[in-house]
């Protein structure tokens, strides 16, 4: 994982948070696997799919997601050009001062599934790593959720020395392996790599990656859905030589796919491993990453991590 690939995964974070369609409004909430609080609006829950609070029934959000990378790094996507390359219109943007802490907080308008989303995103941290707080609501719901979204967002506050099991509010738990251990949690996704460390890795260094979907989504044909999501791995490009086979995962059924590609950036050939297990409309996520030449090697590291899935109920 690069630095610049922890860049991509912020602005997908921005513009992933939309779900299709109770917390009292002034009282503090740790979010589940992070180091933040936040105020939530009234009547936002906490969320099981995600660190963070929803409004299920008309399809808001306040979401918070921790990077590794340095903060500076992150906030150079974030341009009126960054945005609209993702399908975002930026609306406005102002610094802040959040928990005694420089922050940038934007305005933001989205398009999914011919439905319009407003979002007040909040970024925030130093050298050490990034908060993102991304409030997300229906534009017709403007009048009644600006303000409040907008005053939760601004409420985030962290403690960075706080201790945070990786897997807190996770819908899954994986074991490590000698060769690949825990390295970060991000948003609802858990990272593995053999220093278990946050570090930036080189573009064929071995990682794995496992989390789930937010949103509903309709999986009539698995492998060939899964051959679409592989399309839309963030580092890898020219995907090519796929090959498919069902599996079962904690009784789930599932799709495994091998396939070659290509690092974006460095050109170097990559082994990339994915598994997609639906489930209750939505679906888990797991992926790996290898420089080809060490491919046989850990692609069995893959799959073994892969085989201590199990579920777990949020």
């Amino acid at each position: 994982m690069t630095r610049s690939w922890v860049g991509w995964l912020a602005v997908a974070v921005i513009s992933g948070c939309l779900l299709v369609p109770g917390a009292a409004a002034g009282e503090r909430h740790r979010v589940p696997g992070t180091h933040v609080t936040i105020e939530p609006p009234a009547g936002f829950t906490p969320a099981a799919q995600f660190p963070g609070f929803l409004r299920a029934d008309i399809g808001a959000s306040v979401m918070v997601t921790e990077l590794p990378g340095p903060v500076a790094e992150v906030r150079e996507g974030m341009t009126k050009e960054g945005l609209a390359a993702r399908g975002m219109v930026l609306l406005e943007s102002q610094a802040v001062q959040v928990g005694g802490r420089e922050g940038l907080l934007l305005h933001i308008r989205q398009e999914a599934s011919g439905l319009e989303y407003l979002k007040w995103f909040l970024l925030a941290g130093d050298e050490g790593g990034t908060t993102l707080v991304v409030g997300t609501f229906p534009g017709k719901e403007a009048a009644s959720l600006s303000a409040p979204v907008r005053q939760a967002v601004l409420s985030a506050a962290w403690d960075r020395q706080a201790k945070v099991d990786p897997f807190e509010g996770l819908l899954f738990r994986l074991e490590p392996t000698p060769k690949l251990k825990i390295a970060n949690r991000m948003n609802n996704m858990v990272i593995f790599n053999e220093e278990g460390s946050l570090s930036p890795l080189g573009p064929g260094e071995p990682f794995y990656i496992a989390g789930n979907a937010v949103a509903k989504t309709d999986i009539p044909d698995l492998p060939a859905f899964s051959r679409t999501r592989a399309l839309q791995a963030a580092n890898i490009s020219l995907l090519r030589d796929a090959k498919g086979r069902s599996i079962r995962i904690d009784g789930l059924d599932a799709y495994e796919l091998l396939a070659e590609a290509t690092h974006r950036g460095s050109g170097i050939p990559i082994q990339f491993y994915q598994v997609i297990a639906p489930t209750d409309g939505t679906y888990f996520i797991l992926q790996g990453f290898v420089e080809t030449g060490r491919a046989a090697e850990f692609l069995a590291e893959f799959r073994h991590i892969t085989e201590t899935f199990r579920r777990v109920k949020p």
